[in-house]
């Protein structure tokens, strides 16, 4: 019960990542207020002893709803999950200008907006915790989402900025960079032999699961991380720090246990 007493907000909470987040907050005694687009997430939060709400935190009027029915039903605010993302796929000269502030507004304006209403309430208890979902994508980029980056970049920037001018005020901000985590819309279109090849990418030999964001994020909050703030956190199995010639290289794959890769002649 390492969260009993504490309330939390969670973002995009019906399913994947926020789906676990909410599970394991509530396995460890929060008090939850959710949100998520889909309308489901009324009867996810029901389930859960909370609150559930239906609507996109880039409406600032459902970011003051959210922090005043914390404050309504639970009288405190004391962790803040930014996890709601939408964004498009498009490459940089494919990009417009819609393209660009959509996915900028929903992927990091919104975390902007959550985290400042959330920031009054915490100040004024003297205490707060917020984790950020950011992405590997900001460490090392691919194809075809340049918005997405440069805005996961920006929480990483915003997650620091917000440990240093609020630590002070006993408020810690931490962020999380996930790999690939498997779930129903990362699972589209990949069969089989994609999801081999992406776990060949991780040197622990898997993809990750929604449960291992969970996990990640339940130890930011918890005040077990008290003296944990302003980091990024990789919860990517090694990813990112993997050289690449360990993916190609015959001599590095054997050592690892793994066949040469075959190619195409």
């Amino acid at each position: 019960m390492r969260l009993a007493g504490k309330t939390a907000i969670i973002t995009g909470a019906a399913q994947g990542i926020g789906h676990s987040i909410a599970e394991r907050f509530a396995a460890e005694g929060a008090k939850l207020v959710l949100v998520d687009i889909q309308p489901e997430i009324v009867d996810l939060a029901a389930s859960l002893g909370g609150v559930g709400i239906v609507g996109s935190v880039g409406d600032q009027r459902i970011v003051d709803r959210l922090v005043g029915t914390a404050l309504e039903h639970y009288d405190r605010l004391d962790i803040l999950v930014n996890n709601a993302v939408a964004y498009t796929e498009r490459s940089l000269h494919e990009c417009s200008d819609e393209d660009w502030l959509g996915t900028v507004d929903l992927a990091l304006t919104s975390v902007f907006r959550m985290c400042r209403a959330a920031l009054k309430p915490m100040m004024a208890q003297g205490q707060g915790s917020i984790v950020n979902m950011a992405s590997i994508n900001q460490i090392v980029a691919n194809p075809r989402l340049a918005a997405y980056t440069a805005s996961k970049g920006a929480i990483h920037a915003l997650t620091k900025q917000i440990a240093v001018e609020y630590g002070p005020r006993g408020i810690r901000c931490n962020a999380i960079s996930p790999g690939l985590i498997l779930n129903a819309r990362t699972l589209q279109g990949r069969s089989a032999e994609d999801l081999k090849a992406d776990a060949e990418a991780y040197p622990v030999g898997r993809c990750g699961t929604p449960e291992d964001v969970a996990n990640a994020t339940l130890f930011l909050a918890s005040d077990e991380a008290g003296f944990i703030s302003g980091v990024d956190l990789p919860v990517d199995g090694a990813l990112t720090s993997v050289a690449p010639s360990a993916l190609v290289s015959p001599k590095i794959r054997a050592w690892w246990g793994r066949a040469p890769l075959k190619f195409p002649e």
